[in-house]
C-alpha cells in the first residue's frame, strides 16, 4: 500500500493572536499522535503545521489509506454463564453474540471461530477475539 500526503484544515471562529503557534502545534501533535496510535502513520511521517486566526491546519506526509488488520478482544461472560454443561451456548450467550454482531448470524459457528476461553485468575471468561 503506498502511503500519500494528508491535509486536515479546520475552519474556526476569531483565535487569539497570542495563542496561535501553540494551538497550531498542539493540534498537529494530537492529530499524528492518533495517526501513530491507528497504525496509519509511521517513523517516516512529518508534520507540518499552520495557524492563522481563522484556521488551523496540520500536513502530514506518509500517511497510509487503510489501518492493517488489528484484533479486537471483547469480553463476553463467564464461561459458567456463557455454556452448558455440554460446551453448547446458552441463551444469555446467543443473546451477546446478536448484539455484538448485530446480524443474522450462526451462534455456533460463531463461537467456534471467534470465541475463547480465557482464565482471569479467579475464573473462565469467555472472549470473543477477531480481525478487523
Amino acid at each position: 500500500m503506498s502511503a500519500k500526503n494528508l491535509l486536515v484544515e479546520l475552519f474556526v471562529e476569531e483565535l487569539p493572536p497570542k495563542a496561535l503557534k501553540k494551538l497550531g502545534d498542539s493540534f498537529g501533535a494530537v492529530l499524528l499522535q492518533s495517526l501513530r496510535g491507528s497504525g496509519l502513520a509511521g517513523e517516516l511521517s512529518a508534520l507540518n503545521v499552520f495557524a492563522s486566526p481563522r484556521r488551523l491546519a496540520a500536513h502530514i506526509s506518509h500517511v497510509l489509506p487503510v489501518a492493517p488488520d488489528s484484533m479486537i478482544r471483547t469480553r463476553l461472560m463467564p464461561a459458567s454463564v456463557g455454556l452448558t454443561v455440554s460446551g453448547e451456548p446458552t441463551p444469555a450467550l446467543r443473546k451477546k453474540i446478536v448484539a455484538l454482531t448485530h446480524a443474522d448470524v450462526d451462534v455456533q459457528a460463531y463461537v467456534r471461530d471467534f470465541v475463547i476461553r480465557e482464565s482471569d485468575g479467579k475464573a473462565d471468561q469467555l472472549i470473543a477475539a477477531r480481525l478487523s
